[in-house]
C-alpha cells in the first residue's frame, strides 16, 4: 500500500524510484520506467467485448453522480446500483438510466446514467449494464445479450463528521501515467478529484479522448473516487471539442457549477481560452467573450445565493490563475479578462482560495497587500509535465479549518497554506 492506494509491487517499486536517491545504484526501475507501467495500468481498462471503456463516475452534486461508459457497438444502457455491503440480493440492486427530451439514452455507443437518492455518507456499489442494439425500427427494437462491467466501489461524497477534501490534477496533456503516480501521493483519505484543464491536449479524436480522458477517470473510479472534469483552454480546440460535451454527465449540461461539500462551497469554473475570440488561431469559430459574461452572470448569482451565505469556507478551482501581479501590458487576453469579469465577484462572494493551473509553473500568489485593490484570497497554481515538475495539489475543509497543500511528484509539499476560524 502507498497511503492507501493498491499497488502492484512493481508500480510501488518504480514509485519509490522517483525518490532524489540514486535508483539506478539501488537497481531500481528507471523513472521512464515507471511512466511506462503506469501508462499500461490506465490503458489495461479498455474491453475488449461490448464494454469498452468501464464506468466512471462525474459529481453533479454533493448528493448525485454520473455515471458514464462506452460501448463498442449502439447499445443501450443503465446503471445497477446498491449501497449493501457484502453479497447483495438481486432486489437490493436499484437502476438508473439517463433521458433527454423524453428519450432514455440508447442506440448509441456513449452510454450515461444519473444516479440520485443514494444516501451519500455511505460507499456505493455500482455497475453497467448494456445490451447491443441488434436492430432499432420504430416500433420494435431487437437486442442481444446484456454485458455487466466490472463492479466499482465510490467512497461516501459526505462525511460525518461535517469535513471535506478533495484533490486537483492539472496540466496532464495526455500524460495518462500520471493518474497512477500522483494520486496516492496525498494519501488516500480525500473524496473526490478535480481534473482543472488541459487534461487532453487539442483533441482530435475519440481514441485520443478515450485514451487521455475516460479511461483516466474510470482508473479514477476503479480506485473508488469520483471527479469532476474542468476544461482547460486546450480542450476548446481541435476537431473533437465541439463534441467532447457528448461523453460527460455535466451538472444543468455545464461544464461550470457550484456545490457544497461539508462547510465549503465549491466553485467550478471554467475559464475559456486564453487569447481573444478574434485570434487567428480560432479561424473565427469561438465566443467566448459571450459564454464568459454569461457565466459571470451565474457567478453573480451564486455568491447571494444561500447555500453560498451559508458556507463557512469559499474554494475556486479554475484552469486560467487571477495574478494582480502581473502588469497589465504582460498580462495575456484570457487572465485579464477572467481579472475584469470574476475578480470583483471573488472579493465580493469572500473568496479563500482558488486552485488553478495553466501556466506550467507552480506558484502562490498570495492576497494583495492592498486591500482597496482587491484579490482578498490566495491562489495557489499547480505545475505540469515533465513528471519530474508535476503536482496534485489537495484541500481539506473542517468547520474550522481550510488548509492546502501542493504535492510534488516526489512526494514532498512544495506549498501549504491554512486558515484557521472559530
Amino acid at each position: 500500500m502507498t497511503n492507501g492506494f493498491p499497488l502492484s509491487t512493481p508500480l510501488l517499486a518504480m514509485v519509490l524510484a522517483l525518490a532524489p536517491t540514486s535508483a539506478r545504484a539501488q537497481g531500481k526501475p528507471t523513472t521512464a520506467a515507471a511512466e511506462e507501467a503506469a501508462r499500461a495500468e490506465v490503458l489495461a481498462l479498455k474491453g475488449d467485448g461490448l464494454i469498452a471503456v468501464p464506468p466512471w463516475v462525474e459529481i453533479l452534486a454533493g448528493d448525485s453522480m454520473g455515471v458514464g461508459w462506452m460501448t463498442a457497438e449502439p447499445a443501450d444502457g443503465h446503471v445497477e446500483w446498491t449501497q449493501k455491503p457484502g453479497e447483495a440480493a438481486d432486489s437490493d440492486w436499484r437502476r438508473s438510466t439517463a433521458s433527454k427530451h423524453g428519450l432514455v439514452q440508447a442506440n448509441s455507443t456513449i452510454q450515461k446514467a444519473v444516479l440520485k437518492g443514494y444516501d451519500p455518507t455511505k460507499p456505493l456499489r455500482l455497475r453497467a449494464v448494456s445490451r447491443p442494439i441488434v436492430k432499432f425500427q420504430p416500433y420494435k427494437v431487437e437486442y442481444g445479450e446484456p454485458v455487466k462491467s466490472v463492479e466499482v466501489e465510490i467512497r461516501p461524497l459526505r462525511r460525518g463528521d461535517g469535513s471535506a477534501s478533495f484533490v486537483v490534477l492539472n496540466d496532464v496533456h495526455d500524460h495518462i501515467q500520471f493518474y497512477p503516480l500522483l494520486t496516492p501521493l496525498p494519501g488516500s483519505d480525500f473524496d473526490f478529484a478535480v481534473l482543472a484543464g488541459d487534461i487532453v491536449t487539442d483533441p482530435m479524436t475519440e481514441k485520443q479522448v478515450v485514451e487521455s480522458l475516460l479511461l483516466p477517470m474510470a482508473w479514477l473510479a476503479s480506485r473508488g473516487i469520483p471527479c469532476f472534469f474542468l476544461r482547460g483552454n486546450h480542450e476548446t480546440r481541435g476537431a473533437m471539442a465541439r463534441r467532447l460535451h457528448e461523453y460527460l454527465v455535466l451538472p444543468f449540461d455545464r461544464y461550470y457549477a457550484a456545490m457544497t461539500f461539508g462547510p465549503m462551497r465549491l466553485l467550478l469554473l471554467d475559464t475559456g481560452e486564453d487569447k481573444p475570440d478574434s485570434s487567428v488561431e480560432y479561424s473565427g469559430l469561438v465566443d467566448f467573450d459571450a459564454y464568459m459574461e454569461d457565466q459571470r452572470d451565474w457567478l453573480a448569482a451564486e455568491i447571494t445565493s444561500d447555500a453560498h451565505e451559508a458556507a463557512t469556507w469559499h474554494v475556486a478551482v479554475q484552469h486560467i490563475p487571477p495574478d494582480y501581479r502581473t502588469p497589465p501590458e504582460k498580462k495575456w487576453y484570457g487572465p485579464t479578462r477572467i481579472e475584469t469579469l470574476f475578480g470583483p465577484l471573488y472579493d465580493a462572494g469572500k473568496l479563500d482560495l482558488i486552485v488553478a493551473a495553466h501556466n506550467h509553473r507552480a506558484a502562490v500568489v498570495p492576497p494583495n497587500p492592498d486591500p482597496s485593490r482587491g484579490a482578498q484570497y490566495y491562489v495557489f497554481i499547480g505545475d505540469a509535465h515533465p513528471l519530474a515538475k508535476a503536482t496534485i495539489q489537495r484541500v481539506d475543509a473542517t468547520p474550522k479549518t481550510l488548509r492546502v497543500r501542493r504535492f510534488q511528484s516526489d512526494g514532498t509539499v512544495g506549498a501549504e497554506h491554512s486558515w484557521t476560524r472559530p
